[in-house]
Parts: C-alpha cells; sequence; structure tokens
C-alpha cells in the first residue's frame, strides 16, 4: 500500500501511541457520562490528557444527574468532540454516521439506485439530467421529467432524503415509477431495474475546436485517474492537441487521485507534492513515476477560489514543473492534510495531521486564526485578496520562474470568470431560468425539429424572451427587477440556451459546449496556448 493511499483507509488502525492513547481515553470519557475508571498504565501514558478528560466527564456527570430533563448522552458526547476539534483548524472535524456513509459512497464513486442527478422544484422530482449508460437514461428518462409517483405513492411534496430512501435499493430490485412529461397529456408508466450507477468526478469532455480539448472535473474520487484517462484518449482519438483541465469550484478529495491525475501529465523522478507534520510518520513525498504518462500535449490548468486541496495539488504541481499554464483566480488555499480516524459507531474523525507542500516548497494554507466563518467568507470575497509580492516568500520552479507562497495558488495569468447580481444568482439558484425554459421555450423548439449545431450557431434567444423570464418569475413570487437585464441579459441568454439544448438531448455535454461559449476565462485560456508551450519547451 503507497503512503498516499493509506491516508484515505478508514479502517487503518494506528498503533497507540502516548498521543493516540490520549486521544482514545478523551472518547471513552466523553460516552461514560459519570464516572471516570482507568488504569494506571493509561494515567501515566496520558499524563495531562487524563486531568482535561476528567473535567470533560465531570460536567457530563453533572448533566446527566441534575439537568432538569433527561440528556442525550450521545448527543453531549458529540458535541463535546465537535467542540474540541473547532479549537483546532477549520478542516479537523467531526463526521456523524450517517453523513459518514454518504461522504464514503461519494469518495467510493458508486451507488445503487436508478441514476438521475434531480431538484425539488414545485414539490416534485424535477430530472435534470439521466446520469450517462444507467438504467434512467436507458429507459428513455429526460431532462425536465417530473416523478409524479413512485411505487404507487404520489411524489409530490417529498424531500430530499425521501427520495434517497424511495429511489435508491439494491442492484436488481425494481422501483415503479409515474413521470409527467411537457407535451404529453398523461403521466408515463417506468419499471426500473436498480443497478451501480457510477458518480462521474469527470462531468463532461469535449472539444473546444478541432484540436483544443476541454475537460471538467468536479471532485477527485476513486475513479477520476481512470475517468479522465478515458475521456482524453476519446478526445485524443478526434484530433486533441492541446487541452484546457478545467478545477475551478473543484474542492478536492482524495489525495492519491491527485498525485496519480499529475502523474499522467509529468515524466518520471519528479515531486509532485510533500507533506510534513509535528510527527515524522506524517512525513511523505510523493513523485511522479513513468506508469500512465500522457505524450506532452499543451496544457492550461483553470482554478478559481473555489479550488481546493487536491485540485490545490494538481495546479501547483503543473506550475512548479512548468509543464503548462495556470489560468483563473487565486485558489482556496487549504495546505493542511487530514487523516481519518474511524469511530466504533461508524463515525469518522478527520484530524489534521500534516501540511503538504508543492514542488518547489511552496505551502498554500490561509491564515485561519480568524474564525471558521472569516476563513470559509474569503472564498466568496471578489475579487480574491492576494497578499503584495513583496511580502511573499519567494520560490523558483523547474524551469527557473519566480512563484511565491501565498494563501492558495496564484495563477500564471489572472483572469476573473462572470460576475452576476444576486438577483440573477437567485434565479439561478432556484432554477427558475431551467423551469422557464422547460416551460415557455422548449415546446416551440421541439415542433421546430433543431438539431444541435442549429441550436449552438444559428439559435438566438432574444430579448423578448428575456422579458418573458422577467414575467414567468413574478408569477413564481420573486419580483426580478428588469434594470438588472442590462447587466446579465448576456450571461441569462446564454444559460436559457443551455438548458435548452440539456432539454432537447438529454445531453450533459451539450449543456457545457454551450456555457463554455460565454466563458470569459476559457475565452482568454484559448489565447494563451502559446504561452503555455513556451513554459513547456523545458521538458522538449
Amino acid at each position: 500500500m503507497s503512503h498516499y493511499e493509506e491516508l484515505e483507509n478508514y479502517n487503518v488502525k494506528p498503533k497507540p501511541t502516548s498521543a493516540r492513547l490520549g486521544y482514545r481515553i478523551i472518547l471513552i470519557a466523553l460516552v461514560i457520562g459519570g464516572g471516570l475508571w482507568l488504569s494506571t498504565r493509561f494515567v501515566s501514558a496520558a499524563g495531562t490528557v487524563i486531568s482535561e478528560a476528567k473535567k470533560i466527564t465531570a460536567v457530563m456527570s453533572l448533566i446527566n444527574n441534575v439537568y432538569v430533563e433527561k440528556p442525550d448522552l450521545k448527543r453531549l458526547s458529540e458535541g463535546a468532540i465537535e467542540g474540541m476539534l473547532k479549537r483546532l483548524d477549520p478542516h479537523s472535524i467531526y463526521i456523524p454516521p450517517k453523513e459518514q456513509e454518504k461522504i464514503a459512497e461519494r469518495d467510493i464513486g458508486e451507488f445503487e439506485g436508478i441514476g438521475i442527478s434531480f431538484v425539488i422544484q414545485n414539490e416534485l422530482i424535477t430530472v435534470i439530467a439521466p446520469i450517462t449508460g444507467t438504467p434512467a437514461e436507458r429507459l428513455g428518462i429526460r431532462s425536465g421529467d417530473k416523478i409524479v409517483e413512485i411505487d404507487g405513492v404520489s411524489a409530490y411534496g417529498i424531500t430530499s432524503d425521501e427520495v434517497f430512501k424511495k429511489l435508491r435499493g439494491p442492484k436488481g430490485t425494481t422501483v415503479k415509477v409515474k413521470v409527467a412529461r411537457e407535451g404529453v397529456p398523461e403521466p408515463l408508466e417506468f419499471t426500473i431495474v436498480r443497478d451501480k450507477i457510477p458518480i462521474h468526478s469527470v462531468w463532461t469532455s469535449f472539444l473546444l475546436d478541432e484540436r483544443t480539448g476541454y475537460v471538467l472535473i468536479n471532485q477527485f474520487t476513486a475513479n477520476t485517474t481512470d475517468e479522465l484517462g478515458q475521456a482524453l484518449n476519446e478526445l485524443e482519438g478526434k484530433g486533441m492537441t492541446r487541452l484546457l483541465l478545467d478545477l475551478r469550484n473543484n474542492q478536492g478529495g482524495r489525495l492519491s487521485q491527485a498525485v496519480s491525475v499529475t502523474d499522467m501529465f509529468i515524466p518520471g523522478g519528479h515531486v509532485i507534492v510533500s507533506r510534513a507534520g509535528r510527527k515524522g510518520s506524517s512525513d511523505s513525498t510523493y513523485y511522479s513515476t513513468d506508469h500512465g504518462t500522457r505524450k506532452m500535449f499543451d496544457l492550461i490548468v483553470l482554478i478559481n477560489s473555489g479550488s481546493a486541496s487536491a485540485s490545490e495539488i494538481v495546479a501547483g504541481a503543473v506550475q512548479d514543473l512548468d509543464r503548462g499554464l495556470i489560468v483563473g483566480t487565486n485558489s482556496f488555499g487549504k495546505g493542511l492534510v487530514q487523516y481519518p480516524y474511524r469511530l466504533k459507531d461508524g463515525g469518522v474523525i478527520r484530524l489534521s495531521t500534516a501540511h503538504w507542500y508543492t514542488p518547489s516548497g511552496r505551502l498554500v494554507q490561509r491564515p485561519y486564526d480568524k474564525g471558521r466563518g472569516e476563513y470559509y467568507a474569503v472564498r466568496y470575497r471578489d475579487p480574491d485578496e492576494v497578499t503584495e509580492e513583496g511580502e511573499r516568500e519567494a520560490f523558483k520552479t523547474l524551469g527557473g520562474r519566480t512563484v511565491y507562497a501565498s494563501s492558495g495558488i496564484t495563477p500564471d495569468e489572472v483572469v476573473e470568470g462572470t460576475k452576476i447580481t444576486a438577483g440573477t444568482a437567485k434565479l439561478l439558484s432556484d432554477r427558475t431560468i431551467f423551469e422557464f425554459t422547460q416551460t415557455e421555450l422548449l415546446p416551440r423548439f421541439k415542433k421546430a425539429r433543431i438539431d444541435f449545431e442549429f441550436l449552438r450557431h444559428e439559435l438566438n434567444i432574444t430579448d423578448d424572451d428575456l422579458q418573458k423570464l422577467v414575467e414567468f418569475s413574478g408569477e413564481k413570487g420573486f419580483e426580478y427587477p428588469p434594470e438588472l437585464l442590462e447587466k446579465d441579459g448576456d450571461y441569462l441568454k446564454n444559460q436559457i440556451k443551455a438548458d435548452l439544448a440539456q432539454l432537447l438531448w438529454s445531453n450533459q455535454d451539450y449543456y457545457y459546449i454551450i456555457r463554455t461559449e460565454s466563458d470569459p476565462v476559457v475565452s482568454r485560456a484559448m489565447e494563451l496556448f502559446d504561452e503555455a508551450r513556451e513554459i513547456a519547451s523545458i521538458w522538449h
């Protein structure tokens, strides 16, 4: 087992060092609820940890004995654990058993069910898109379908948790659904046999032009490297000679996958990332190998303030090793490594045990001394705050360029993404634009029988369509200020067009093809491949 795989192994049982014994003792103390019995062997090993654990136990015992109502000791113990971890750093957290099940499912990269992405809209399940290759897609469930009944029971007013309970289930079992579809007078009935459903981390991949590939990775799960390899194979088969790798808003995931994804672009023998902690056992350095390295096509990586952790490992290595160009805005700045410790009830404590460093030795972790609220609020500031270069420590890339240690990865070329007003953001978040497109525009263009190329190059969303969107929003209870159209009109037209493409063909790639055509970061990156090639010339 490699070191980086070991990091994500939730079943690893570390040797009982004195610090870990102390940690276990605290947990024992928290759940007893009164009185503390520990052997002298533990006491001598744990030292001051025991005296602090006694304090916690005394409080729990007091609550248990005299509080006005019977306390939930499990809830109290979880609260105590959460309180302790909050005093450490923003990324050391306690994950309850039920939440951990969801996280583990996402991390593994699959679950068992029917295969749809959905949103609850007007108190009904609205299909955003069927997942490619799943039972839902094979049976013809489409974007915009509304599931009105599940196994003979109305789905009106259903919650997201109830959707998961009713539609997910063991492979081979069946679920019957009724679907209301725009333009079809009677609900359609489907009997769906559940199957294994992949959770894709590569959300889309396509050619932006005859030679430029575009790949969007939204998280790093167990399957990311395999998915990326498949996407690159398909794009190279179509003539790709250069790549835009989009890691914007990718909050990270598995360190092992960040390393193996980077390894695809870097020839063997170079540091990809290193980590160091208070204990020497946390120290590791990960090197590139010649296994799986792709040919040296031109590479640009897109990042923004939502790119964190594993995304920053990839971007930092590409930048420090002069493999390509980094474009966008400053990344989030998460340079802490968490080790997961599983508790007996299935909960997990993810404890920060080390910092990680880019190949040149840069630490990207942002300060967190002002509390978690301020720490996470920075992500949403516009533009990102970057310290002046004179105040930062300088490092050298493999080719001799100067880069700086800062809060996150600073792009080689700073390009800000599209900014929209709060009113337009609300239309987007509550899916009013999607519903308007489905209700008002889809029937018209279905009758016209257009193809995607016509939609992409010839079809124009009009100002009159935007006025109808404003009216539709008002009917839904939100009075969208019409004056915002002057600023956000082009964005709204593009979003409507992208939603229409997905509704007409249930094709997620079509949606992103349209979205990228009005993306200022993508547009600027397309002009920078000569610079990316020059930076990477040390490899040729």
